[in-house]
């Protein structure tokens, strides 16, 4: 069923709930404008949903259990440490994620913004369609904001799926892989990399540079590069991935490195070399706003 062949007036629109649209949005209706926001996900975006919060909580259950695992050290006794990964997921999922989306949600009524789920694209300057499962609905506005966030750069030899996976499907494992491959040593990987050895994984990180954390000063990377040594994950640099092969119970790893090829054998490989915005299908050529080759508004 298509439904909206007669537009609806709105004021200030912002297309994309996770951190940046949340926060304009709020502001916005505490300047005294009448908000709409717009998601075609989850309300909080990556960051609350599938990012920064859930990769802290990992990381926070991965030090709890290193710590009871070492509590022997300060002389208490807690032999038999046990980690039981269904019901940390569960927490991460239901105790930090649901509480922390539900308190956006709660800040939205509070600030009386309303909320269409749905995938926008803009007709022109000043009007955009919203396409919902089985209906669509034409709104105009007088403002527009645009935060619509990014994802996962997949690539070639790498096609996500059960046991190639991107940041979100490695934050949903089922289970701690005994052995687990991070393409790429940007943030994002070595955090996750650092949660599950920590969790009890074997780890390996290949980075295709000279150095994992690129960007970053090259104490600090020393730092992290010490503390992986400690928890015994292998860090392989200036290898480039070459494919993956899910064999059904796990995935082989294909890749080169000193001009050679190899391969590992793991349970799961999850590719974080970069995140791509989510402007291809916004229309923003209609309305003559720009993007970089990487999608970047100008």
């Amino acid at each position: 069923m298509v439904v909206g062949d007669f537009a609806i007036d709105l004021d200030t629109v912002v297309i994309g709930s996770g951190p940046g649209g949340y926060v304009a949005a709020i502001r916005a209706a505490e300047m005294g404008q009448k908000v709409t926001v717009i998601e075609s996900t989850f309300i909080g975006g990556v960051c609350l949903n599938v990012g920064c919060i859930p990769s802290k909580a990992l990381i926070n259950a991965g030090h709890r259990y290193q710590d009871a695992l070492e509590a022997s050290t300060f002389g208490i006794n807690a032999k038999g440490a046990d980690l039981d990964f269904t019901k940390t997921q569960e927490w991460k999922q239901n105790k930090v994620v649901h509480t922390l989306t539900s308190g956006v949600s709660m800040l939205f009524k509070k600030h009386k913004i309303d909320t269409i789920m749905g995938t926008a694209f803009l007709k022109d300057d000043h009007s955009l369609r919203v396409m919902q499962k089985d209906s669509a609905q034409t709104y105009t506005f007088k403002n527009l904001i645009i935060a619509t966030g990014s994802r996962p750069i997949e690539i070639k030899g790498f096609k996500f799926g059960k046991r190639i996976l991107d940041s979100t499907g490695g934050l949903n494992l089922p289970e701690v892989p005994k052995e687990f491959v991070v393409i790429g040593g940007g943030y994002i990987g070595s955090e996750l990399a650092s949660a599950y050895a920590n969790l009890g994984a074997h780890v390996t990180i290949l980075e295709g540079t000279s150095s994992i954390l690129p960007n970053f000063e090259k104490d600090m990377v020393q730092l992290v590069l010490n503390s992986f040594k400690k928890r015994g994950v292998t860090v392989i640099t200036n290898a480039m991935a070459k494919e993956a092969e899910d064999t059904g119970k796990g995935v082989k790893v294909t890749y080169t490195a000193d001009g050679k090829e190899q391969t590992i054998a793991a349970d799961y490989v999850m590719v974080t070399v970069g995140r791509r915005p989510n402007t291809d299908d916004l229309g923003l050529d209609i309305v003559g706003v720009e993007t970089t080759d990487r999608g970047l508004i100008k």
